[in-house]
């Protein structure tokens, strides 16, 4: 019985048949650890690799945003990096930062935290996974003319005020975007305020060649008519001999100079600029007119009879006046506007030039478009833009406007009053013909007349490759087609209903500055 147990025994320990189950059953513990450890170390590999791609090119799209402060850019960043984060649930983004570095820089950094199959059951932790990236803002620079409308409709409601705070606003959206640029001067801004004329500094600008010094202009000595014709005279000289000085305001130019570029040379005369002068309009007591004169300033000088030649009378401009000169009385009448300042770094200038803006006066759209045109060129009267089609730069120009182009047409003599168009009768406007408008035109052809002007001058300006977006506020008449048809694409054209959305419309427009050219 002995032996035979002792056999049993032997034969068991001899028989190695489930060895294998038991060393099996000993060693899954270590495989099955080993092996999640892989599948782990595999998430967070691809954790990584998904994260970074996710990472680069949120960070990409901060940069080619409109964003200006670190905020901004966060905002921007995070919903990049959430559209291009596609991770599974067990997945969490736990950090995530976008700023701006030095020189133009978009700094970026996320964190992803994945719940592991060891770590989790070992000690409920978490792989955390690090990416960073950053991009340079590959920028271009930009110049920007601000052509506002300062015609007497701005004073009513709100309109001024609310034009001032988006332009104000504007400019500030548009200087934070300098700051972050890694280019010196990357915005620069120009301010047209416009009514029916533009002023320019009548100190500074004073002896400029670009102005007609002399009257060498074929326009010149139009309004100084005689019995035979026009006699010639240097309106500076005029000035001088009512002790009064050129405030700054300029008539158009002679078509087809009126919605060119070409640049003012005193070698051909019909280029250049001509100074403001409003004449004294004869004495209504000797005219047998029934309406009095406005701007009658100093006498005649003359018994003729014809208005025109009392009008026209270059001999009666002397220190002996009527009353004192102003911009509503005297040769400087309806130069009321605030100066044109050039393209500029100087923001917090613009924003109190800004700030001193006021209204009077008609709506003559091409003569602000055209100098807003003017702040941008490369060549005279100002010479302060960089060449067109130079690399890294665009040229932008804003018109805004709360009305339709008009003329005045009261009923003197004149038929209207003296403004950047001259008189009617000089026929300085062209219908769309090609034809001077005549005296008598009604107000329709009036309108119709500078509507074909501005549209030309549109079509030469963005042939030049220059940005147009045009801003129409409160218009209750007439269509949109004129301001939309001169923008550069529809999504550059703004109808706006009511004054109070201007500082959106600025801040709309600044953004696509920002992310269209700023950040390409």
């Amino acid at each position: 019985m002995r032996r035979s147990s002792f056999a049993g025994l032997r034969r068991l320990v001899r028989d190695k048949r489930g060895n294998v189950a038991i060393v099996a059953a000993l060693s899954m513990g270590p495989i099955c650890v080993a092996g999640l450890g892989a599948i782990d170390l595999a998430r967070g590999t691809s954790a990584k690799s998904q994260l970074q791609d996710a990472l680069d090119a949120a960070a990409l799209g901060a940069a080619r945003s409109s964003a200006t402060t670190d905020a901004e850019l966060k905002v921007v960043g995070d919903r990049f990096l959430n559209q291009n984060l596609k991770l599974g649930s067990d997945f969490r983004l736990a950090q995530s930062s976008f700023t701006f570095g030095a020189n133009g820089r978009v700094v970026a950094s996320a964190r992803v935290d994945v719940t592991p199959f060891i770590a989790g059951i070992l000690n409920d932790g978490a792989m955390h996974i690090g990416a960073s990236s950053e991009v340079v803002r590959a920028e271009m620079k930009v110049e920007i003319a601000l052509v506002l409308d300062n015609t007497g409709s701005m004073n009513e409601g709100s309109k001024l005020a609310d034009l001032k705070k988006a332009a104000k606003d504007f400019v500030t959206k548009m200087e934070e975007a300098a700051q972050k640029s890694s280019e010196a001067d990357a915005v620069r801004i120009s301010l047209v305020p416009f009514s029916n004329t533009v002023r320019l500094d009548g100190t500074t600008y004073r002896n400029s060649v670009w102005i007609d010094q002399n009257g060498a202009s074929p326009i010149n000595d139009q309004i100084f008519t005689t019995s035979s014709g026009t006699q010639h005279a240097n309106r500076f000289t005029l000035l001088s001999n009512l002790n009064t000085t050129w405030r700054g305001c300029v008539e158009m130019r002679k078509p087809p100079y009126d919605v060119q570029d070409t640049a003012p040379a005193t070698g051909n005369p019909v280029t250049l600029y001509t100074p403001f002068f409003a004449v004294d309009e004869p004495d209504s007591k000797t005219t047998g007119y029934g309406e009095d004169y406005e701007n009658d300033y100093v006498a005649d000088g003359t018994t003729n009879s014809n208005w025109r030649v009392r009008q026209g009378m270059i001999t009666k401009y002397s220190g002996s006046k009527k009353g004192t000169l102003s911009t509503t009385f005297g040769p400087n009448r309806g130069c009321e506007l605030q100066k044109l300042m050039r393209l500029t770094t100087d923001y917090s200038g613009l924003r109190t030039a800004i700030t001193n803006l006021n209204a009077a006066g008609n709506t003559n759209i091409p003569i602000g478009l055209m100098w807003g045109w003017n702040t941008l060129t490369p060549w005279a009267p100002f010479s302060d833009g960089v060449a067109y089609g130079k690399d890294k730069y665009k040229k932008i120009i804003i018109l805004m406007t709360d009305g339709e182009n008009t003329m005045d047409s009261r009923d003197t003599p004149n038929n209207g009053t003296y403004a950047g168009t001259a008189y009617i009768w000089q026929g300085r406007v062209l219908k769309a013909n090609g034809t001077p408008l005549a005296q008598g035109a009604s107000n329709a052809d009036r309108t119709a007349a500078l509507d074909s002007r501005l549209s030309l001058l549109c079509e030469n300006i963005k042939a030049k490759d220059v940005d147009i977006y045009t801003v129409r506020v409160e218009v209750k008449s007439g269509t949109s087609s004129l301001l939309k048809n001169c923008a550069t694409a529809a999504d550059y054209f703004y109808d706006v209903k009511s004054s109070t959305s201007l500082t959106a419309v600025f801040q709309s427009i600044a953004g696509q500055i920002a992310a269209l050219h700023l950040s390409r």
